[in-house]
């Protein structure tokens, strides 16, 4: 081989390579703040595409929830439409977890922590349609679920096309998902000022 110059486009970061000091501290602290206040107006903005929320804290899903709607706000498409289908698939697991019991002769009681465990290897999509079928989701629940691991997974193998599009459409159906499931409004509505149960039948 004939020995030339050969030109390529390079990223680098060597910042962590930086010595633990104080100076260096205040540096990265300024860096970081400049990167923030940049690109603040935007994440403001974003504030009022999220739907308003009154869930209940049962579950694990809350932090989840909390983080993929904070990655839209601060600009992080890809991995808000990846966070939005990691919780709606803890979502529809809690579902599960809250609506199933198990009759014993006379007796029904409640599957083991272990036992709820094996439905951590099942498909999603397969939960999905047993929920619906047992009418734990509405048609619109158990569709806006299968829509959005269908989406997840598109961004889950870096297939994804229009991240910010995509990112509020995650929003979206995860929060229809979230109406279904975990919403005081699911069981409750308001009346005049108060909240009181639906009437059901």
């Amino acid at each position: 081989m004939d020995e030339k110059d050969e030109h390529m486009e390079v990223f680098v970061d060597f910042l962590p390579n930086q010595p633990k000091d104080v100076r260096t501290r205040q540096d990265f602290g300024g860096f970081l703040r400049r990167g923030f206040e940049k690109k603040l107006p935007k994440s403001v903005e974003r504030m009022w595409d999220l739907p308003a929320m009154m869930v209940k804290l049962r579950g694990e899903y809350l932090p989840l929830l909390l983080e993929a709607r904070q990655l839209y706000v601060e600009g992080y498409f890809y991995s808000c439409v990846a966070m939005c289908g990691v919780v709606g698939e803890r979502l529809t697991k809690d579902a599960l977890r809250a609506s199933v019991l198990v009759q014993k002769g006379h007796s029904s009681k409640r599957p083991s922590d272990r036992a709820f465990e094996q439905f951590e290897r099942v498909e999603v999509n397969g939960i999905v349609r047993f929920l619906k079928e047992a009418e734990v989701l509405t048609a619109e629940g158990a569709k806006a679920a299968k829509d959005l691991c269908e989406l997840r997974n598109q961004y889950a193998h870096a297939r994804g096309k229009a991240p910010q599009t995509d990112a509020i459409r995650a929003i979206k159906l995860l929060h229809v998902l979230v109406e279904d499931t975990v919403s005081v409004f699911r069981d409750f509505k308001s009346k005049r000022g108060i909240l009181v149960p639906k009437e059901r039948g």
